[in-house]
């Protein structure tokens, strides 16, 4: 009967993912000459924009960086201006395409603050949690290239005297 092979990664002392795999009596050996070199790994980046009095904000990927978006949190302070507040998180290119975006389950009213969370795996929330938390899902893929953005504003455009905090978590790593 035929052994499936199973092959093994891992980094030694460089940083260096070193492959290896099970030879035909079950024992673990260096696979050939195969060596994947990591040029930087991923790491934790936390990236904001808490100025005030606007409804429409972009956090963009540097050039030589790619991230993961890992969750997206936002504090939303409407103004007196009367109108119902519907925020958007879209994805955009670097030509400003939208490649991905979506919507919370509910809008917000004139003179509240709320708080929105956005990330894989939350619950996809209709009203508002304790009067003031809305969750919605991101897919847990969400990869981003160089020059791509993150942009979150109110697509009704009510007032741009509104107060939005955003926080960005994300993994990432420098790319050549």
């Amino acid at each position: 009967m035929a052994q499936d092979k199973v092959i093994v990664l891992g980094r030694d002392e460089n940083d260096i993912i070193r492959i290896l795999e099970l030879d035909a009596d079950g024992k673990l050996i260096l696979a050939g000459d195969s060596v994947i070199q990591v040029a930087d790994p991923w790491t934790l980046a936390l990236v904001s924009d808490t100025g005030t009095n606007d409804n429409d904000k972009a956090l963009t990927v540097p050039a030589g960086y790619e991230w993961q978006i890992l969750s997206l949190f936002v504090s939303y302070t409407a103004d007196g201006n009367a109108g119902d507040r519907q925020l958007e998180v879209s994805v955009r290119d670097g030509a400003d395409n939208v490649v991905f975006q979506v919507r919370p389950g509910a809008t917000q009213a004139v003179s509240e603050v709320r708080y929105y969370t956005f990330a894989p795996s939350m619950a996809d929330l209709t009203d508002f949690r304790d009067t003031d938390l809305m969750t919605t899902p991101l897919p847990p893929t969400l990869f981003l290239p160089a020059n791509y953005d993150v942009r979150v504003r109110d697509n009704n455009n009510v007032s741009a005297g509104d107060d939005m905090i955003i926080r960005l978590l994300v993994a990432a790593r420098a790319i050549s």
